[in-house]
C-alpha cells in the first residue's frame, strides 16, 4: 500500500478511524499485512525516519537529522506503534498457526482453564447393573474419589524492531522475524506435548501423570498401569517381550493386549476390559516409513502350508500414523519404541492463555540504549497432563 494512500486514510479517518479501517481491510482480506510498508506507514503517521549520513542511503524526504523525529508529536507516534503492533501481531499469529508437520493438536484435547495446577476430578468406575427382582430394592454402587493435577508454564519471546529496519524499509525482514517468532513458539509447544506424551522426562522428575497430586511414571515398566508391552512386564507375563514394529501382526499383538489386559478400575465388583479403540500409532521418524506401509497397505502376504497367499490388510485404515523428530532426539530406546491408542482421551492441554501478542512502545530502556522503535512479545500459558493410563499403550520395540 503506497504512502500516499496511507496518508489519505489517516487524513480522512483520523488516528482512531485509521486504525479501525486498517483492521477492517485486514479482516475482510482486502489487504494483507504484506501489502503495508512500515517505512511508508511511519511517513503517513508523521513519524519520519531520517538517518544520519550512511553510505548508500538516501533519505526519502527532508534534510538529514535526528532519527525518528516527530512531525506530529504524540498522536502520530502512538498511531504508528499501535498499527505496526497490529500488523506484527498478525504475522506472529500467522507463524504460530503454520502447523505443517506438527502433530501436537492430534495428541491432546485442549481444555480452557482459569486456574493453574488445578484438579481434574473423576471417580472410579461403577460396578455393572445387577438383576432386580420384583419388589426388591436396587443395589447401591460405591464411588471413590480420584483426580489428577495439572501443571502449566508460561513460554514466550520478545521481538525488537530497530530504527534501521524501519528507515531502510526492510518490511519483508520485519515480517519474516515476526513469523519466525510465532513459529518457534508453536514449535516449543509441540516439543512439550510430544515429550510429555512419550513420558520422556519422568526420569528427571518432570511428570505428565500426577494422580492425587503425586507425580509418577506414566508407562510403568512392570506393567502395573496396564499400558506397557515389553521387557520387565510382571503384571502381564504373556506380554513381557519386546515387539519390534515390523508388520501388521505386531499391531495385532498389542491390540490383543489392550483387549485382554487393559481393564477398568472399578472397586465394586470384578474389573472388566474397557472399550478403548486404538485410533493412532505414534512413532519416531525412524519408524515412520514402516508404520505408514503397515497401516496403509491394502494387501498383505500370508504364509500358509501351501505357500504364500495374498489377502486384504486387516488393519488397513484402522489407525492414523503420527511421527515426530522430538521422539528421535531422545535417542536410545526411543528410536525403536512405539505407541498405540487414543491419545486425545488420555492427554489434555490446559490452556490458561492462548497465544498472545503484546506491544511495548518506544518509551522503554531499549529505545534509548539500542534504538529500538518498539518490541512485540509473544507468549502462551498452558501445560499437558495425563488424565488416565488406559488409553495409550507404550510398546518396547528393542
Amino acid at each position: 500500500m503506497h504512502g500516499t494512500s496511507l496518508q489519505a486514510l489517516v487524513e480522512s479517518h483520523g488516528p482512531a478511524g485509521f486504525y479501525r479501517k486498517v483492521c477492517e481491510l485486514l479482516n475482510e482480506k482486502k489487504l494483507s499485512v504484506d501489502d503495508f510498508s512500515y517505512n511508508e506507514l511511519a511517513d503517513a503517521c508523521g513519524v519520519l525516519p531520517r538517518l544520519r549520513s550512511m553510505r548508500g542511503f538516501t533519505p526519502r524526504s527532508g534534510p538529514l537529522g535526528e532519527v525518528l523525529s516527530e512531525s506530529n508529536p504524540g498522536v502520530g507516534t502512538n498511531l504508528f506503534q499501535v498499527v505496526t503492533g497490529e500488523l506484527l501481531g498478525r504475522k506472529v499469529i500467522e507463524g504460530y498457526e503454520d502447523d505443517a508437520g506438527f502433530i501436537g493438536d492430534q495428541l491432546v484435547m485442549v481444555v480452557p482453564s482459569r486456574l493453574r495446577n488445578s484438579k481434574i476430578a473423576g471417580f472410579r468406575a461403577l460396578a455393572g447393573p445387577t438383576e432386580v427382582a420384583e419388589g426388591h430394592p436396587y443395589e447401591e454402587s460405591t464411588f471413590e474419589e480420584k483426580y489428577v493435577t495439572t501443571a502449566e508454564s508460561k513460554q514466550g519471546r520478545i521481538l525488537s524492531i530497530s530504527e534501521e529496519l524501519i528507515a531502510f524499509d526492510q518490511t519483508g525482514e520485519i515480517n519474516r522475524r515476526a513469523m519466525a517468532l510465532g513459529y518457534y513458539l508453536r514449535q516449543e509447544r509441540e516439543r512439550t506435548i510430544v515429550r510429555a506424551v512419550t513420558d520422556a522426562d519422568s526420569g528427571s522428575g518432570t511428570y505428565v501423570y500426577r494422580p492425587s497430586g503425586s507425580g509418577e511414571a506414566l508407562y510403568a515398566s512392570d506393567g502395573s498401569h496396564r499400558n506397557y508391552v515389553g521387557s520387565g512386564n510382571t503384571t502381564s507375563p504373556g506380554y513381557a517381550s519386546a515387539v519390534p514394529l515390523v508388520d501388521w501382526t505386531d499391531i495385532e499383538e498389542v491390540l490383543q493386549y489392550r483387549a485382554t489386559e487393559v481393564k477398568d478400575d472399578r472397586i465394586d465388583g470384578e474389573q472388566r476390559p474397557i472399550v478403548a479403540p486404538a485410533r493412532q500409532i505414534l512413532v519416531p521418524e525412524a519408524l515412520r516409513g514402516t508404520a505408514r506401509s503397515i497401516a496403509h497397505a491394502t494387501e498383505i502376504d500370508v504364509a500358509t502350508a501351501d505357500g504364500e497367499m495374498r489377502m486384504a490388510n486387516p488393519i488397513h485404515g484402522l489407525v492414523d500414523v503420527l511421527s515426530s523428530p522430538f521422539i528421535d532426539e531422545q535417542g536410545g530406546d526411543a528410536l525403536t519404541d512405539w505407541y498405540l491408542g487414543d491419545f486425545r482421551r488420555q492427554f489434555v492441554w490446559t490452556e490458561i492463555w492462548p497465544v498472545q501478542t503484546l506491544l511495548q512502545r518506544a518509551e522503554s530502556e531499549a529505545a534509548f540504549e539500542r534504538d529500538v522503535v518498539l518490541r512485540v512479545k509473544a507468549r502462551y500459558y498452558g501445560g499437558i497432563s495425563a488424565v488416565d493410563t488406559a488409553f495409550v499403550t507404550k510398546v518396547d520395540g528393542a
